[in-house]
Order: structure tokens, then C-alpha cells, then sequence
């Protein structure tokens, strides 16, 4: 009898503990997502050239990732809400000073430094050969995630496919998703290792039911470009917000995408973010969610804009210093050797 009576009371308190762990959820979560897409590896303010084909004037002496994290710092101090950083891929791949010796390697430290959530590679990730995309990968100390790159004779997941991280008291799904492009020849690491990218649309409507019951809000990762963004919100119900890349859209306000009626605390639409590349600019947008009485999340205001990095915003020291000191490991040029001289030939004499 005593040991029916404890178990009752074990009982109560499991339900009475669950209930107190919905309830102590906020009726409010704010979320201020800043976002980074196609930086190929930029890490370090540049010009824009002019374009004579659409009359586009160069600009000169924008982006660069200590200016980018002064951006992200500002806005972690201003705001009392949550603020999350992440990326959308073809970061570490690029032509840049710093790329050319080390391919993605200073990228990464200063992302680290920075305080990423996650990141989505992108095709240009695995442009580089095996051994420097498994060593971005691996120095990263956020995660790489992607839900459609396989092992092509195996069918595992090469990374994991999503994150689920507490935000705000609230459980935050992150999901990646990478273009088919990566399929094609120039990418010499997705050879090596033999991956393939599976269908991104057939990946999500697997996917996205899944972490509705493991989290409250799901957010997508994508590589995949604007377009199929759009047509993915439209086709797979369940994403809250996509945060773009691929396709290097200057999306300035978010891209509303209907998928239902709204209501008094839904606005029935599913935001598409991209900040076009190089990091020129960085993507600010800032949602709210409201918890139905049924404990769901819906999506009931969303308000973003794309931030210009530009010579008017100053260095974060932190990252100025990090970048200082992959800059002074640059291989100097060794100069080429003089040619020899050789002695004129003799006058001759009658």
C-alpha cells in the first residue's frame, strides 16, 4: 500500500514538474537574428569594382569581419532580448590575401571569436581540397550543419543535421540545407569524399515534422538560394524563418511567403532573409512569437533591414588583432633573383 501511495505521488509530481515547465515558458519570446551569407572568405574590408555594363560605380573600402562583429557587439549590449548570429555558407572559399595561403583557416578563427550558433555550409565550402575543408570544419567551434549531404555509398549524414539550442527559455531549432550544386565537378573536397547532396524539398518534409516535436520554433539554414527558399516555405509547412544565401540577393527588408490566414498572433507568413555577399552587409531581423494556450509558437511580428558595413563603423579590436596576426604570417614574396650580368664583348682591334 505505502509503495502504491509513493508511486501516486511520484506520478503527480512528474505531471505537476511537466506543467510547471510549459507554464514558465514566456507567453513572448523577441528574437534578434543577425546574419552573414556567401562572405567568401572576406574577412578583410575591400572594393566593390565598378560594373560598366549597369553603370555601377565602385565602392570603395566596405565590409570586413571586424566591422561586422563591432555590429553584432552593439547589438548584444542594446538589446534586452536574445540576439543570435548565423551563417549561411561559402564562407571559408574565396580569392582574398589572406584565403590564398590559408584557405578558410583565418575565416574561422574570427568567426569563432565572434560567437556564431551555427553555420550551413555552402558548395564553395567544399571547393577547397579534403584536408582544408575537414580542417575548417573541425577548428569551427560552432557547428556545421547540413540535413542533405550524404555519404554517396552509404547514405549517412556527413554532419549533423540540425542543433537544438534553448533561447529565451524557449527551444530554438536550427536545420541546414545545401544547394545540388554541389554536385558538379569544381568541387574537389565533396569528390574526395565522396558525398552527394540529396533533394532538398524531400529532405524538409521529412525533416521539419520531426523537430516540431522536439522544439518550439524551427529556423532553416539555407544554402539553397532565394527561389527555392521561397518555394520551400510554400511547400513544407512548419518553418518559422529561413535565413538565406547561395544566390547573393540583397534582400533588404524580409520577404514575407504566405502559407496561411493570419490571426490576432500569427501573421500566416514565413520570412526569407539573405544579405547579399562578401559582406558588404549583414542581415537584422527581429521577430516575435507569441505561445498559444495549446503551448504552440506562431510567428506574430517581423521586422528586419540589411546593416551597411562601411569605413563608418569602427573595428572590434578583438577580431582587428585576430586578423592582425593571420595578416603577419603571410608567406613574404621571396625576390626573384637578378639575372646575371654579363661582360661586354671585347672591341676588336685591326
Amino acid at each position: 500500500m505505502k509503495f502504491r501511495i509513493a508511486i501516486l505521488c511520484l506520478l503527480v509530481l512528474i505531471i505537476a514538474g511537466s506543467a510547471f515547465s510549459a507554464d514558465s515558458q514566456p507567453r513572448f519570446l523577441e528574437i534578434t537574428f543577425l546574419t552573414t551569407n556567401d562572405l567568401h572568405a572576406h574577412d578583410m574590408p575591400f572594393t566593390d569594382p565598378a560594373d560598366p555594363k549597369t553603370n555601377r560605380p565602385a565602392v570603395v573600402d566596405i565590409g570586413g569581419l571586424a566591422r561586422i562583429s563591432t555590429i553584432v557587439e552593439r547589438t548584444r549590449a542594446e538589446t534586452r532580448t536574445p540576439v543570435v548570429l548565423a551563417d549561411s555558407g561559402d564562407t571559408t572559399y574565396g580569392y582574398t590575401d589572406l584565403t590564398k595561403p590559408f584557405h578558410g583557416a583565418s575565416t574561422v578563427a574570427a568567426m569563432n571569436a565572434m560567437g556564431y550558433v551555427a553555420m550551413e555550409p555552402g558548395n564553395h565550402e567544399f571547393q577547397w581540397h579534403s584536408p582544408d575543408t575537414l580542417r575548417n570544419h573541425k577548428d569551427s567551434a560552432f557547428p556545421w550543419i547540413c540535413a542533405n549531404l550524404v555519404d554517396a555509398k552509404t547514405g549517412k549524414l556527413y554532419l549533423q543535421p540540425y542543433v537544438i539550442r534553448e533561447i529565451g527559455g524557449v527551444r530554438v531549432a536550427f536545420f541546414g540545407l545545401i544547394t545540388d550544386l554541389v554536385n558538379t565537378s569544381p568541387y574537389a573536397a565533396r569528390q574526395e569524399l565522396g558525398l552527394e547532396q540529396i533533394p532538398a524539398l524531400d529532405v524538409a518534409k521529412k525533416l521539419v515534422p520531426e523537430l516540431r516535436q522536439k522544439a518550439d520554433i524551427v529556423v532553416l539554414l539555407s544554402h539553397l538560394g532565394r527561389g527555392a527558399d521561397v518555394a520551400l516555405a510554400q511547400a513544407v509547412p512548419g518553418i518559422d524563418i529561413i535565413l538565406g544565401g547561395h544566390s547573393h540577393s540583397v534582400i533588404r527588408t524580409p520577404q514575407m511567403v504566405k502559407v496561411a490566414e493570419p490571426s490576432k498572433f500569427s501573421m500566416g507568413q514565413v520570412p526569407v532573409v539573405q544579405a547579399g555577399a562578401w559582406g558588404r552587409w549583414m542581415g537584422r531581423t527581429k521577430v516575435i512569437f507569441h505561445r498559444n494556450d495549446d503551448g504552440r509558437y506562431t510567428l506574430m511580428s517581423c521586422k528586419g533591414d540589411l546593416v551597411t558595413i562601411d569605413k563608418t563603423i569602427p573595428d572590434d579590436p578583438k577580431i582587428a588583432k585576430i586578423l592582425a596576426d593571420w595578416t603577419a604570417r603571410i608567406p613574404k614574396a621571396v625576390p626573384a633573383p637578378k639575372p646575371a650580368t654579363t661582360a661586354a664583348p671585347a672591341t676588336a682591334t685591326k
